[in-house]
């Protein structure tokens, strides 16, 4: 008999992303597309006649609880294809620079480049595809130096832990609160042939940006959303200072720009360089 499922695409604004996976982390959904403020839902459909009116009504509910500003847009129901040949055809590989590709196992073999990140894309933030990580990839690049020891503060697909160890980095201790992101994370790092074995030393784990205990390091990447950056900028300070590190931010919008500075000074951290692009930032510090 063939399956039907339930396609919800819901208008939300791109920096509340992360509430909206926190919303639906307990939903049983097949996945979630993201475009421009705007997420789509996949339900498999039970069959009944007011399947989606419940599960519509369900979804409204979870957002509302997490205050989430998420408008139904459209609810269709569709019946089932090779879903995965037609979603794994359309992602394409992404080109951070000339040297830094980004691009899914089966893809792979289209690219050459001296920096090959492979990242297969689950429920994960963090494939290329959205200027946040592109930006922290590039201001990456730039500062990490040989043997350093690099912390990825909401890790998403584990892209930008994996792209520190390849530029020469030894140690990486890289964690989110969702577990499908660490999970994600491990494989990616598996893909990429970085491993306990390859020498580096890998730690990945579920952990909470407000309650993590955060190593001295040489460089923090934190790709999370404004408040969460403000908050935490004390910890980041506290984990850089004996090395006069580095902390790369981003999830930011270009109005949050002069907020995020300014915070960042009252706890001894230099504004050293802003990329930018569309209406996204990413920014990088240093502090002694």
């Amino acid at each position: 008999m063939t399956k039907h499922y339930l396609s919800l695409r819901y208008d939300v604004p791109e920096e509340r992303f992360e509430d909206a996976y926190t919303a639906l982390a307990d939903v049983e959904h097949l996945g979630i597309a993201e475009a421009h403020d705007e997420i789509t839902i996949c339900l498999l459909h039970n069959g009944s006649a007011d399947f989606a009116t419940q599960q519509e009504a369900r979804l409204q509910g979870l957002f509302e609880q997490f205050n989430v500003p998420a408008t139904l847009a459209e609810s269709t129901i569709i019946q089932e294809e090779n879903w995965n040949k037609e979603w794994e055809d359309s992602i394409e590989p992404v080109w951070v620079n000339e040297r830094i590709v980004i691009t899914p196992t089966w893809k792979k073999d289209t690219v050459n480049a001296p920096l090959t990140l492979i990242i297969n894309p689950q429920m994960s933030f963090g494939t290329g595809h959205h200027e946040t990580t592109r930006m922290v990839a590039a201001l990456l690049e730039q500062s990490v130096q040989k043997g350093d020891f690099w912390v990825d503060a909401g890790t998403g697909t584990g892209v930008l832990a994996i792209l520190a160890l390849k530029l020469g980095a030894e140690r990486v201790f890289a964690f989110d609160n969702d577990e499908w992101s660490v999970m994600n994370t491990d494989e990616n790092f598996h893909h990429n042939s970085i491993t306990v074995d390859s020498g580096k030393s890998i730690t990945v784990t579920q952990s909470d940006i407000n309650t993590v205990s955060i190593p001295s390091c040489n460089g923090i990447t934190a790709n999370l959303h404004k408040n969460l950056l403000i908050g935490s900028m004390a910890k980041f300070a506290q984990a850089l200072r004996e090395t006069n590190g580095i902390l790369i931010v981003s999830g930011l919008l270009r109005y949050d720009k002069e907020t995020v500075i300014n915070e960042a000074a009252n706890h001894g951290f230099q504004h050293i360089e802003t990329k930018s692009e569309g209406e996204w930032i990413a920014i990088k510090f240093t502090v002694s």
